[in-house]
This record gives structure tokens, sequence and C-alpha cells, in this order.
């Protein structure tokens, strides 16, 4: 009685076979309709197949129209992958699971197997494969019958050095002037044939402070990119030899997972300070502050001139070294390897006590940042 009221519910033979879908996996779903319908033969006879289906309405006959619609929105946008997702009338899909309960809750919805047998479709057609992880990714409407396709976007990583001392790390308007951001992405941009770009580093650097020695981590997105085959070495040709004095190295396509992880990470880092005092410094005193500052605990809390930026917090830090270059007159140059976040600058002025101690503390008098560099970030390499 099972076999002969299946048919009594007016589906195609696809539809018909998908309530039990979860049977055999040895099978597709129209081969299990079609066993089913052989069934009925033999002990029914013969049943009217349904051209009309109320519940598919034929969509796994239209697979062609959808693969050339696809394709006249992605133009020449280049892919190696593809996801294909699918919307279908949610009372059309609880309809169908009401009915697949009624013959023990062994099928699937008609979405998941759109997704995997258009999805099939599309490889054969393109050449493209099917990846959990795509470079595209379809979305077919089935109740407006539209397609929508997103583009993943482009991931380079890299490490910088700015060897200037008036450019920010990010652009604060789009197209308002140098950035490392602008300077990086305008020629991944040109290449990738984007519609923008955007920078994320593994910390940042001021204004006015240079970042050199082996360089701070970055990956630029382009967004929304036509070319994904991007020339690595004349990609840094064209920056390095763009006269901005910013320039890249070790650059390898990643993944948005690399932005997650550089963000994360938490290197200590060494700066090359130069400091000034209002009077002449006193040798002693000196060495004795940068001493004392090393190895204990500094309790910074957000400085005044990023509080705009930032939340008000403490953040409690250690200076691993305090090396003494020279000294001079009213001026040392100190090389200092601090914390992952420590703020130099703050650390030696003591930004009117908000960080405690700070070697204006430890002096007995006020100093001042003259100049700053990023000299070496410790990752081990």
């Amino acid at each position: 009685m099972i076999i002969k009221s299946l048919f009594e519910h007016n589906l195609c033979t696809r539809c018909t076979g998908r309530i039990f879908a979860n049977v055999d996996t040895g099978m597709t779903n129209l081969e299990r309709g079609k066993s089913l319908l052989f069934a009925h033969k033999s002990l029914y006879g013969d049943v009217k197949e349904v051209n009309k289906c109320w519940l598919c309405n034929n969509i796994f006959d239209q697979f062609d129209k959808y693969y050339n619609m696809v394709n006249d929105l992605i133009g020449e946008y280049e892919y190696e992958s593809f996801l294909i997702g699918s919307k279908f009338d949610k009372s059309l899909l609880l309809e169908e699971e009401s009915l697949q309960n009624d013959y023990g809750s062994k099928g699937e919805s008609i979405k998941k197997e759109f997704n995997r047998e258009f999805g099939k479709y599309f490889s054969m057609k393109s050449g493209k494969e099917y990846s959990k992880y795509p470079d595209m990714t379809i979305h077919i409407n089935t109740i407006y019958d539209n397609v929508e396709v997103i583009i993943k976007s482009l991931y380079v990583y890299g490490k910088y050095i700015k060897k200037r001392r008036d450019i920010p790390q990010t652009r604060w308007v789009h197209g308002s002037g140098d950035s490392i951001e602008s300077i990086i992405g305008d020629q991944l941009m040109k290449m990738a044939l984007s519609e923008n770009y955007h920078l994320h580093g593994a910390g940042r650097e001021d204004v006015d402070v240079m970042m050199l020695g082996n360089g701070r981590e970055f990956v630029i997105e382009a967004v929304n990119p036509k070319i994904r085959k991007i020339d690595m070495d004349k990609f840094q040709e064209n920056v390095n030899s763009s006269g901005k004095n910013v320039f890249i190295s070790d650059l390898s396509f990643c993944t948005k997972d690399t932005v997650k992880e550089i963000k994360e990470s938490k290197y200590d880092k060494v700066y090359l300070a130069e400091i000034e005092s209002g009077n002449n410094i006193d040798e002693q005193r000196f060495r004795e502050a940068t001493r004392k500052l090393v190895g204990i605990e500094i309790n910074q809390r957000t400085p005044i001139r990023v509080i705009g930026n930032r939340s008000d917090i403490i953040r409690k830090k250690e200076i691993k070294y305090i090396n003494i270059d020279s000294i001079g007159y009213n001026t040392a140059i100190i090389k200092v390897c601090a914390e992952s976040g420590t703020y130099i600058k703050e650390l030696v002025n003591g930004d009117g006590g908000r960080t405690l101690p700070s070697l204006s503390s430890m002096y007995g008098d006020n100093l001042y940042i003259k100049s700053l560099d990023v000299i070496n970030i410790n990752r081990g390499d």
C-alpha cells in the first residue's frame, strides 16, 4: 500500500525518489524514483508519469538556463572554485518535510538536492571545482528566478617597511593622500581590477614613526577582483619602485584566516628612540633610570593622544631591555625592547601620570621622544 500511496501525491519521479534519499546512498533520487515506479507497475500496473511537478516545478530541467544566467553575471571574472546556494519557498520546504515525515523521515530537501546536482552540472560545464572555500559563491533564488554571484576577496600576505615619517598606515578617507594602505592597495587594485582594497596590519606604527628592520606583517585585501592570478614579483616591483619610500616583501596568496592570525600575533618589538630633555642629561641618573625600568610591571592607561579611538583601559606591559647607544648634552639615543602593545612615547614622557612608572618618573625630570623607529619585530625570523 505504501508504494501505491506514493504515486497519489502527483510528484515527478525525482521528487518521489527523494522521499527515500537516505535509504541507499548508492543511487540518485531519479534512480530511486524509477525503481519505485517499476515496483508500482509490477504490483499495481502502470501509473501516469507527472510532466509538471507541483513540488519541484521541473527545476532540475532548467540547469542550462541558470548556468547561462551565472555566466552573464560573472563575465570576465577569474575563478577556479565555486559553491552553490539556493533559496526555495519556505512553505514549500515545510510541505515537503511533512510529506517525507509520513514515510519515515528518510528523505532530503529539494534545496539540498538542487545544490548538489546543479553543482555537479556547473562543474562539468565550466571545468571549475566545487569548494567549501570558493572563489565564487552562486545563489539561485528559485522564488523570483534570479541569480546572485558573490566574488570572494583576494588576500595577499606580506611585510612592509616604511622609510618616512609623514603617512598613516590606513586611509582616513578614500583617496585622501598617501598611506601605507593606498600605496600598496592602489597597485593591487590595478593588477586585480578590483573595486576597492583594505589593509590589515599586524599592529601599527604612528604617522611619524618609521617601520624598519624585518618589516611589519600585513594582508592586503582586494575587494571583488576580476583577476586572481597576480604576478607577485611584478606587484612587489610596482610598489617598491613607486618612489613612495614604502617597500614590501615576502608576498604570498593567503586566506581571510591569515588576517585573524596576524592581528592576534603578539611579538616583542625593538625601537630606536632619540630622547630629548629641556636640560643637559645627567648620564648617571639616566643610566640608573633605564636600568630600573627593565623587568618590572608598567601600567599604561590609554594615552590621551589616542583616547578617542581606543578604550580607556589600563594595560600592564613589560620592558625586556633598554640599551643606551649614546648620551650627549640634552639628547640620548636608546634601543628599547618592549612587550607587544607598549606605547613607547608615553613610556618615556609619562603622559601626565597615565603611564607609571615611566622613564621620566624614574629619571626625575621631563623627557620626550624626538624621533622613534621600529627596528625589529621579534618573530624569530
